[in-house]
């Protein structure tokens, strides 16, 4: 009977992993897709956010700081993405529907983790494993399998892209509003948003975190790292400009990392921070070199947007013209190459000091085992001499019996015996004289 028990609860776990994949799977294709009431909500027009009254609002932040909704049931991971959504979306409201569907997610756990995930790596992970620790584990694995930056197949896929001709020129007027205010090329700026988004034509452009978890918007910008992130250090920088009637991308609520211009003006803000000029130099080579990060690939992004925008510069704008790679070429020599340089002396510098840090370590680390080695031999010497200079005790007698317990003696009486008069013994005879005989007779016995 037990284990007809256990094999009926096996197959109901069993049963109960597999509604949960589907479950997962058909809830983080709505998410992804906005199919369906849910996804509506979530999507509500072209990405934006329904605005709700504060209270909700508050409600959603008390719910992602680890109310009992579940956060805490959340990986550390989930919630640090969950954190990064709440910092991307800036001042912008949530509809009623996105706090139920957070909610909802965050409750579960798993669940939350799989919505954070690209819909392909979500139903990946709802496909794996039979059990709720299984999807648990699948998740895990995907999320630390995922890289936290774009790398050379993506930009790749993103030059590729076609993109209508329209598309481009409708954010001409974002890139000169910028390069107005912030002094840096249109055209870098153009260049770096073809590369990045395809000109805002990326699948997670409005909505959510790229791929890899790290940045959002059209200008891709991070909102992971940090505190504070670079999209907390630059959203403001809108107010320095004029906000056209129209463009593409408009939101409700600025800033947000979503709305073209609010992205687009912190992308020039940060662009001239960098040493970006209006010229196409090594200055704004090493701006677009910072733009990505100071890594090897970081070396070819920033020579493939300058080669963009300098050929845009000599031919025409051209949303879909190929780069140059002569151009490419030209600018890697001039400052890639002494880059790279660069990189690969701080790498050996820094794998000198790792040694020279390890060396350290294990050279105070036997410092301090020789120093208790010799605290030890101390001790020991001081109590050796200690028992030398305590003088040895006596031997040791044997314990005395304690003495029986005499009876007092009786009390003495007070009656006096009588007296009696004794006379005194009377003196002895003397002893009779000796006999003569024998030789004394002889002699005379006198």
């Amino acid at each position: 009977m037990r284990l007809r028990m256990g094999e009926l609860a096996r197959d109901g776990r069993e049963r109960c992993g597999r509604a949960l994949g589907r479950g997962l799977g058909r809830l983080g294709r709505i998410l992804s897709g906005g199919r369906g009431r849910l996804g509506r909500g979530l999507k509500s027009g072209r990405g934006r956010l329904e605005p709700v009254p504060d209270a909700s609002q508050g409600r959603l932040g008390r719910v992602l700081a680890g109310s009992r909704a579940g956060l805490g049931r959340v990986p550390a991971g989930t919630q640090a993405r969950l954190a990064a959504l709440l910092a991307a979306h800036g001042a912008e409201r949530v509809s009623r529907v996105t706090i139920l569907g957070l909610i909802v997610l965050m409750g579960t756990g798993t669940a939350a983790a799989l919505a954070m995930l690209p819909s392909d790596a979500r139903t990946a992970a709802a496909r794996q494993g039979a059990t709720a620790q299984s999807h648990r584990f699948a998740v895990g694995q995907l999320v630390a399998q995922t890289p936290r930056r774009a790398g050379p197949a993506y930009y790749a896929e993103t030059a590729k892209r076609r993109v209508p001709a329209s598309t481009g020129t409708g954010f001409l007027a974002l890139y000169r509003a910028a390069a107005r205010t912030f002094g840096v090329s249109w055209r870098l700026l153009a260049s770096i948003h073809r590369q990045e988004t395809a000109f805002s034509t990326a699948p997670t452009t409005y909505h959510g975190l790229n791929p890899f978890g790290c940045c959002a918007g059209p200008m891709q910008f991070n909102v992971t790292n940090g505190p504070p992130s670079t999209w907390a250090l630059y959203r403001q920088s809108f107010r320095h400009g004029k906000r056209p009637k129209r463009y593409p991308h408009p939101t409700r609520h600025h800033p947000s990392i979503y709305d073209d211009f609010d992205a687009i003006m912190a992308a020039g803000a940060l662009l001239r921070d960098s040493g970006a000029t209006d010229a196409l130099d090594g200055g704004s080579w090493s701006a677009a070199y910072a733009y990505y990060g100071h890594d090897l690939f970081g070396t070819e992004y920033a020579s493939q947007v300058l080669a963009r925008a300098r050929g845009w510069e000599r031919d025409g704008f051209c949303v879909n013209c190929p780069v140059d790679g002569a151009l490419v070429a030209e600018y890697d020599d001039a400052y890639g190459v002494a880059a790279r340089r660069q990189l690969l002396a701080d790498e050996r510098r820094e794998k000198s000091e790792k040694r020279k840090k390890k060396r350290d370590q294990e050279r105070r680390k036997k410092e301090r085992a020789e120093a208790r080695r010799n605290a030890a031999e101390q001790e020991r010497a001081d109590r050796r001499e200690a028992r030398r200079s305590v003088p040895s005790e006596p031997a040791r007698r044997a314990p005395e019996t304690p003495a029986e317990a005499t009876p007092p003696p009786p009390p003495a009486t007070t009656t006096t015996p009588p007296t009696t008069t004794t006379e005194p013994p009377p003196a002895p005879a003397p002893p009779p004289p000796p006999a003569c005989t024998g030789l004394k007779k002889l002699l005379g016995c006198g």
